[in-house]
């Protein structure tokens, strides 16, 4: 949780409080007694994606329009002068966040002056869901390296026999054996392909982005689903395959799309960010933090108004296998997640039956080596 107080002695009379205030991780913001925003950090006008010219002087419930708890624990710290923690909650900007909050009285010679709001970001990571994912995807590695040999040798055996093949019924047989084995091998493939290890260089996520939805661009015109890009020109390139990573753009975008098949509103919104959140990793008996450590992520966005994913269905989409689409792979989703997490990223879903889904890419801003 974000410090309830800190006690400074301070030595050098050039010392700027504002300075220490600016360089915190957690997004801390002061409101007056009229509880009108007074000044924000540089790590809250990133969390509200604005700048405090644009920000000064708005009420709470401005700045979190979809919170009603920020807002009413101002007002109460205001008028009952005490603190209070929240932890765990979406802040309520308009995008999802997992975020622990506190607001605490500033006072002034013993008089009360305003409100401290500090709110610090946090990615939940569980280390035995990953270790299961990272074993099982181990497993069908292992399993399609062993398979992919002697099925090479099946083609290359029934690819003989065809030529000696003694009527049109066998040549009919060799036929659907070749096919099968070439269809089989076109997924063993895809297997193999998932523990492939990136190659990395210096990636421009926007530019990646658009060609995602320039390959999408006929699927997205004949579903009439409407696009809305949200770009922050200032992020920085990241070290990342973007082979990989267009792979993994394509299949949430597809994944989007078909989601709004029935919807009556079909929007796609894709937005980028840069954010400083704290990763929280959990062990894998207890459910207790065992390490949290801060890093800084461009964040991509993708938003549908599909048909949601039903609450029970959610912890199961990323797994091999699973799907709810005819003639789906259940690859798409598994493949992504190995793809970011081979990237040092995370990602995160969260949906609602009939209300859509959202899905954010968090990327690590690394340095890039030449």
């Amino acid at each position: 949780m974000p410090t309830p107080s800190v006690l400074l002695y301070v030595t050098n009379p050039m010392f700027s409080y504002e300075l220490l205030i600016s360089n915190l991780s957690e997004a801390i913001m002061l409101f007056n007694i009229k509880a009108r925003l007074v000044f924000v950090n540089k790590a809250g006008e990133e969390f509200l994606g604005k700048s405090l010219k644009e920000l000064k002087d708005k009420k709470a419930a401005e700045l979190f329009p979809e919170s009603r708890v920020i807002p009413a624990l101002i007002k109460k710290t205001l008028d009952e002068g005490r603190f209070f923690d929240l932890g765990e909650t979406d802040a309520g900007t308009g995008r999802s966040t997992n975020s622990e909050i506190r607001v605490t009285p500033y006072y002034s010679t013993d008089k009360l002056e305003g409100a401290v709001l500090s709110i610090r970001e946090n990615l939940e990571l569980s280390e035995k869901e990953d270790y299961q994912f990272d074993s099982l995807l181990y497993l069908i590695g292992s399993v399609a390296h062993e398979i992919k040999n002697p099925l090479s040798g099946i083609k290359g055996a029934a690819q003989l026999l065809k030529k000696t093949a003694r009527d049109e019924g066998e040549s009919e047989c060799i036929t659907m054996i070749l096919k099968e084995t070439e269809r089989l091998n076109s997924v063993l493939s895809s297997y193999l392909a998932m523990t492939r290890k990136p190659v990395f260089n210096a990636v421009n996520v926007h530019e990646v982005l658009e060609h995602a939805f320039k390959i999408m661009g006929a699927a997205i015109k004949a579903k009439k689903v409407q696009t809305v890009r949200f770009y922050d020109p200032s992020l920085p390139m990241i070290s990342g395959d973007e082979s990989k990573l267009l792979q993994v753009f394509i299949n949430l975008i597809k994944n989007a799309v078909e989601a709004m098949s029935s919807s009556s509103v079909r929007k796609l919104e894709a937005s980028t960010r840069l954010s400083n959140e704290y990763m929280v990793i959990y062990s894998d008996h207890k459910g207790l933090p065992q390490e949290s450590k801060k890093q800084r992520w461009v964040v991509v966005s993708l938003k549908d108004t599909g048909s949601g994913i039903p609450e029970g269905e959610i912890k199961k989409v990323f797994l091999p296998y699973y799907t709810n689409k005819e003639g789906g792979s259940g690859f798409g989703l598994a493949v992504s997640k190995k793809i970011i997490k081979d990237h040092g990223g995370l990602l995160k879903l969260k949906s609602k039956t009939g209300e859509g889904t959202s899905i954010n890419v968090y990327l690590p801003v690394r340095e890039i080596k030449a």
